[in-house]
């Protein structure tokens, strides 16, 4: 199902036949008059893929013409940055390119989701894309998952790692931690604990399924937990199980009596608070 998914671009947002009446023809664009995307979820340009990228177009050209908009006299980038900054290296003057209508939304959304579909963007760039997604258009977890061809639960798995510390982060982003590091380390509710472990991952090369087995250690035994969720009425779960997918957290309703109870939710930074608070925002809670 996913691979299906792959590269169907602005058809994941709008129907073949509307996508055709929005296009125009391949036209050659200078380069001069384009601008990158100021919604491109991509941060980091890695030069060895874009020497890759830029020997290819010197042998081949530019195969595959660029999306844009166009905005007064210029042209915006919708997709295709990679080939544009290729065809600056080599001082072309002009890149093929196809004029669609678009609005800022239907940009902003194809742009996140071009490039979530091309499963080449870094594992915090891929969650922030799902987060822009999440607050910006208001999209469940099962909606970001639809559009962009994947499971909920690779949603999910993504959106966690924003729970990580920035200094975590920053050796995510530079390559120090992979994916799985980051996902297990995400688990970690301490922040000290997360650069502790991210700390040692580094320096002494623990593989992901070692710092998996001490957090299960540390965890102990689970059985009390267990037995505990299975007296919970099942609509309280259901509505947990809701809640949880709408606010990306773990979130906990505890019952006192027939009409009392309490309804928390986890955050595991600042910012990942501020998101929470600004789905129930726009959800029209003030």
């Amino acid at each position: 199902m996913t691979k299906k998914a792959l590269g169907r671009g602005l058809e994941a947002l709008i129907p073949k036949k509307a996508v055709d009446e929005k296009k125009g023809a391949a036209q050659q664009i200078p380069l001069s008059k384009i601008k990158p995307n100021p919604f491109q979820p991509r941060k980091t340009f890695h030069p060895e893929d874009l020497q890759e990228l830029t020997q290819s177009i010197k042998e081949k050209g530019v195969l595959q013409p660029i999306m844009v908009r166009k905005r007064g006299d210029i042209w915006e980038i919708i997709a295709g940055e990679r080939r544009y900054r290729a065809s600056q290296k080599l001082g072309l003057l002009t890149v093929p390119a196809i004029e669609v209508q678009a609005s800022d939304v239907e940009a902003l959304e194809l742009a996140l989701i071009e490039n979530l579909q091309r499963a080449d963007l870094s594992p915090l760039e891929e969650a922030e894309g799902y987060q822009r997604l999440q607050e910006e258009f208001n999209m469940t977890q099962e909606q970001i998952a639809l559009k962009v061809g994947k499971d909920r639960a690779t949603v999910a798995n993504a959106l966690r790692l924003l729970r990580l510390t920035p200094e975590v982060k920053a050796l995510v982003a530079s390559g120090k931690l992979t994916a799985g590091h980051a996902k297990v380390l995400a688990a970690l509710t301490n922040p000290l604990e997360q650069h502790k472990w991210a700390d040692k991952i580094v320096r002494e090369g623990f593989s992901v399924r070692e710092v998996e087995k001490w957090l299960q250690d540390q965890k102990g035994p689970t059985k009390k937990t267990k037995n505990s969720s299975k007296g919970k009425d099942p609509n309280i779960l259901k509505l947990e199980e809701s809640l949880r997918h709408w606010l990306g957290t773990k979130v906990s309703v505890r019952t006192s009596g027939r009409q009392r109870g309490s309804v928390s939710f986890d955050y595991y930074s600042l910012d990942d608070l501020d998101r929470i608070l600004n789905l129930f925002r726009k959800a029209g809670y003030r």
